[in-house]
């Protein structure tokens, strides 16, 4: 199977010196902890929704294969890419779909039977807030951030501020009674403001390392003594030549030694 432009690019980016991936790491970190809080940039790699790699069940092998409920073209170009073991962002790349229209297509497929390995709580609870499924309170509640009980006491909450004429956000409700840290809450909304976002990558834009200077200078010394020894190689065989063409016969022996 050919690589994928996600696995591609990632390759190019590990190949870089440290140097430079030190200093994008650090970028990178200042830029994310701006928006992201310290439970959404810690997530495991098996907790993250954009690196899950869905694998397909026999039930949904067969729904690819056949194609007997023509589905949406876009719901088997995601069931292929799963049948080749892609993870969600290689998927969304490879197809430029957004990854709130992969959230889509998973929580489809998922509802549907077609996947065969366990979804994590939070893979699904973010598929679901993403695709538009699952509203703020129940994403919390699924991700194991909250109780229902609590998310009752919030609703609850929320009706009695309304009956006094003060309207009020869910969210900033399950803030204000300490159920959920509004960092949390700005992660989410942020993740799902930017889920709409298209991403193109095009393989000739891809960054590559360039040759190494002190390589490049070996490389330019060796040519340019090449060069050299050609220009003084061509110098002597003329010499050479000219003596070979206007020797006297006295001074043939001293050629030969020559």
């Amino acid at each position: 199977m050919s690589k994928s432009l996600f696995i591609d690019f990632m390759e190019k980016m590990l190949a870089f010196p440290l140097w430079i991936k030190q200093t994008i790491f650090l970028n990178l970190s200042n830029d994310l902890t701006t928006y992201l809080s310290n439970e959404f940039l810690d997530v495991q790699e098996g907790e993250l929704f954009h690196i899950y790699r869905p694998a397909l069940s026999e039930q949904g092998q067969n729904e690819l294969l056949t194609k007997e409920s023509k589905y949406d073209d876009m719901i088997y170009s995601f069931m292929n890419c799963c049948s080749k073991g892609m993870s969600l962002v290689e998927i969304a790349i490879e197809n430029n779909f957004t990854i709130e229209e992969i959230a889509k297509a998973f929580m489809f497929c998922k509802t549907s039977g077609f996947f065969s390995n366990k979804v994590t709580n939070s893979v699904s609870a973010t598929a679901g807030f993403l695709a538009g499924k699952y509203r703020t309170g129940e994403y919390f509640i699924r991700a194991g951030k909250m109780t229902i009980e609590q998310l009752d006491e919030v609703l609850n909450k929320q009706q009695e501020m309304n009956e006094a004429g003060k309207h009020v956000f869910i969210a900033e409700l399950m803030v204000q009674m300490g159920f959920i840290a509004d960092r949390d809450v700005k992660s989410i909304m942020f993740m799902k403001e930017e889920a709409g976002k298209r991403f193109s990558l095009n393989p000739d834009d891809i960054p590559t390392l360039a040759m190494e200077k002190e390589k490049f200078d070996i490389r330019v010394e060796n040519t340019r003594l090449k060069e050299e020894n050609e220009i003084l190689r061509q110098k002597m065989d003329a010499i050479l030549t000219f003596i070979k063409e206007h020797k006297t016969p006295e001074e043939e022996p001293k050629l030969q030694e020559f």
